[in-house]
């Protein structure tokens, strides 16, 4: 008898049954696939893995502007895509190892509940054993989903990761946050990227200034991004793709591409699991989960992609947390209120708490500061000026509740405006910081100081 079967070995699956193992349960975890889900296999880390060979590249060609001379740069994909497969490896060896070192049972199959408290694995050998378990939790995360008519026209992303070659002419359908990476990943290798996307903006659900700057950066970059754009059609003509798609004034506009990536969202993945046959609430979102990510059927609980909440590997380990937590009998509440995204564009993205437009909805209140990167010491000697540090205050009380960040190790730098959300801090505390210099995340208090009487190392417009 187990205390928990986790099923799904992803970041919130492996986090689980390792936090439920240091409280000391007798856990197992079922994975079908590679351990380390989507995000460790094809998706965050092969992803950011490019982005860094994409970066060195682009570094490596402007090297003359900081007094480097190399002459002939040239991209060996073969080498990349070895980086990505090797940085792989190295973190699937060392999830095997941490659930191995904190004695997990680990079974490498797909599973079925057939009832609370049993889960069947049908075992890579034929076999199928059950196990009994006290307590359940789903961690099967999501999948790609794609529209009928790009089958047959249209990769994903998972195929884009081992693609060996760098397309002429890539065509991206959707701007979301896989559209735009692979778009500066692909554009830097050296394609002509183009993006479409049905809303009137790339990553909506990003800070909408932050998303226009990255745009017009995108765009200085020459990657092509076309808005309010719907696709109706994809076609093979000849040698090439035709995406034939209706722009906002009705018009049919035309594109030509010699690969086509269809990154229009990801959608839970139940892996089988019969949920209905189970009793467990659920919509075309995810599982439904109380706080402390307990479904409706008592002792089977949900985490991550599946639940359809954050769609992020952090937020996945957070909610697996929580739920052991909640198993072992410390409660705990999920809070969403300060998780950070990012989008690891060229030059990164990253936000945590309101954007303007939420707290507009919401109706509250805010000041805004901006700080800008081209008044910062450390980014001017890097040769990164392009972006901002943009904070939100609630007006009445002053706390922090909201940051936004563009620009070099925006991934970095925005979980100094987490901990200012998380923590309820106002203005007036975060003045009183002292950050080293010259470093980025002075651009941060800077901003911060623009809460009060002004950045000290901008003129201010009053």
């Amino acid at each position: 008898m187990f205390d928990v079967v986790v099923i799904g070995g992803g970041p919130g699956g492996y986090v689980a049954a390792i936090k439920g193992a240091q409280m000391g349960g007798k856990i197992a975890l079922v994975e079908g696939d590679a351990l380390g889900g989507t995000c460790l296999n094809i998706g965050c880390i092969p992803t950011k893995a490019l982005v860094h060979c994409a970066m060195t590249y682009l570094d490596a060609k402007r090297g003359s502007e900081f007094g480097v001379e190399a002459k002939d740069v040239t991209l060996n994909m073969e080498a990349v895509m070895a980086h990505k497969r090797n940085t792989v490896q190295q973190l699937v060896s060392g999830v095997e190892k941490l659930l191995e070192g904190n004695g997990v049972t680990v079974y490498k199959g797909w599973a079925r509940i057939p009832a609370p408290g049993k889960v069947e694995v049908s075992l890579e050998d034929g076999s199928t054993e059950t196990l009994e378990a006290k307590n359940i939790v789903i961690a099967t995360g999501s999948k790609h989903f794609t529209l009928p008519f790009l089958q047959g026209h249209a990769v994903t992303s998972d195929d884009l990761l081992e693609l060996d070659y760098v397309p002429g002419r890539l065509c991206i359908i959707g701007g979301g946050v896989i559209g735009i990476e692979f778009a500066c990943i692909f554009s830097a290798f050296g394609s002509e990227v183009t993006v479409i996307e049905l809303l009137p903006s790339i990553l909506p659900n990003t800070d909408q200034e932050i998303a226009r700057r990255l745009a017009l950066l995108l765009r200085r970059r020459g990657i092509k991004i076309h808005t309010n754009t719907q696709v109706t059609e994809v076609r093979r003509e000849g040698e090439i793709e035709v995406v034939l798609a209706k722009a906002k004034d009705g018009s049919e506009v035309r594109f030509e591409a010699d690969l086509v990536l269809s990154a229009v969202g990801r959608v839970p993945n139940f892996g089988g699991i019969d949920l209905d046959a189970l009793g467990v609430e659920y919509d075309k979102k995810g599982i439904k989960v109380d706080g402390r990510m307990a479904t409706n059927v008592p002792g089977i609980w949900a985490i991550g992609d599946v639940v359809g909440r954050t769609q992020l590997a952090h937020g996945a380990s957070a909610e697996g947390i929580t739920a052991m937590k909640n198993i072992f009998g410390i409660p705990k509440i999920m809070d969403y209120s300060a998780i950070p995204a990012c989008v690891f564009s060229i030059p990164e993205c990253a936000s945590v708490g309101y954007t303007e437009q939420e707290a507009k909805r919401q109706g509250l209140q805010v000041t805004v500061s901006k700080f800008p990167f081209g008044a910062n010491g450390k980014a001017l000697s890097m040769g990164a000026t392009d972006g901002l540090v943009k904070v939100l205050a609630d007006s009445a009380t002053g706390k922090v509740v909201g940051m936004h960040v563009l620009g070099a190790h925006a991934d970095d730098l925005v979980h100094l405006g987490s901990m200012a959300v998380q923590l309820g801090l106002g203005a007036d505390r975060l003045q009183e910081l002292i950050y080293a210099h010259p470093t980025l995340s002075e651009a941060v208090l800077e901003a911060f100081y623009g809460l009060g009487d002004g950045p000290i190392h901008l003129l201010s417009r009053r």
